[in-house]
């Protein structure tokens, strides 16, 4: 039997997707500005390698291809397909690349929108589009569980954090079955050990704590986890709550795991709602890791905090007080494609 694997996110990548806010996603209020956030990611990915653009429709594709011109974005890198969309957090639901001996796959897993908190049909069908759109030799696995990519944070040796709040949205449904959830994650992705995290989702996180916003890898044996900020931020019990399951996680199971904190902006308030600002949903990329900042006193000292966890990528801040509106982040959207899948 071949092992399939989920490769970590800095290992080498065809593609990176986004899909381009449009008129009818929850962007439509504030598209002007919006836009420059992803002109400005569209800009600098290019730069390095191969980017995917999901455009709306034909009118939207015309769109985007003039604003990418206007700002003289090289276009060499740039591909742009059609594919209705319901929102542009693609992370969560577009395609999951694994490889094998036996061959490449892209996995196709159910989309609900966090637990049908807002419209997904779109959303739901994209990748059997995706896959057609590019005429892809990878084989397209449906599979009928719901599991989003925000929720997967895996290193090399094919460790495995995820949060358990995000399987239990559906209270109706039975008790889940978390070792089942790990064997079925070692036959999807290789996942060679699976740590469980049961703390508080930020507040004002709709994907009810998804691991991207708490926990991430940065090298097979380094994690950088949401720590406190404000001293009067309401999400520090639950971030005390994490580092405690991340110290007992370490004590039990890895010795050698480092855990390096990194502190929330300062809280943001939209509507008398907190949002849920984290500097960890940052992405990495074949030559830069894109980080988060909010205009807050943390941004320098975490831009210099992965300029050192990443000595080999430039670090390239991204302005994310307006993605952070719609309660998401760079992570959030965009969705990276391992090496030789898209061949």
């Amino acid at each position: 039997m071949s092992l399939n694997r989920l490769a970590p996110e800095w290992e080498r990548q065809d593609a990176i997707i986004i899909v381009w806010p449009h008129t009818y996603s929850d962007w439509k209020s504030n598209l002007n500005v919006v836009e420059k956030t992803y002109l400005n990611l569209s800009n600098h990915i290019s730069h390095k390698q191969r980017l995917i653009i999901v455009a709306q429709n034909q009118v939207h594709s015309s769109h985007i291809l003039k604003c990418l011109k206007n700002k003289r974005i090289n276009l060499d890198n740039i591909e742009i397909i059609i594919i209705p969309t319901n929102d542009t957090w693609i992370r969560d639901f577009g395609p999951i690349g694994v490889t094998s001996e036996a061959g490449n796959y892209l996995y196709d897993f159910k989309f609900d929108a966090w637990g049908q908190k807002y419209q997904y049909s779109l959303d739901n069908s994209f990748n059997k589009k995706f896959v057609k759109a590019l005429n892809l030799k990878s084989k397209h696995i449906q599979i009928d569980h719901v599991l989003e990519a925000g929720n997967i944070e895996i290193n090399g040796k094919g460790e495995i954090f995820a949060s358990k709040s995000c399987f239990r949205r559906d209270i109706e449904t039975a008790p889940v079955d978390f070792l089942d959830l790990e064997n079925q994650f070692l036959d999807w992705f290789g996942a060679t050990k699976t740590f469980w995290i049961d703390a508080n989702p930020l507040i004002g996180d709709d994907t009810d704590g998804h691991i991207d916003n708490l926990i991430r890898y940065c090298h097979d044996d380094i994690v950088v986890y949401a720590s406190k900020g404000h001293k009067n931020d309401a999400n520090n019990n639950s971030i005390t709550k994490l580092h405690k399951q991340l110290e007992t996680i370490k004590l039990n199971h890895c010795n050698n795991l480092e855990l390096v904190p990194l502190p929330l902006p300062d809280p943001i308030i939209k509507s008398e709602i907190q949002l849920p600002a984290s500097y960890a949903n940052f992405l990495i990329t074949n030559h830069f890791v894109f980080a988060p900042v909010f205009n807050d006193k943390q941004d320098q000292y975490t831009l210099k905090l992965l300029d050192e966890l990443f000595l080999t990528r430039e670090i390239i801040e991204i302005d994310c007080t307006t993605l952070i509106q719609q309660y998401g982040g760079i992570h959030c959207a965009t969705m990276q494609i391992s090496e030789g899948l898209l061949a």
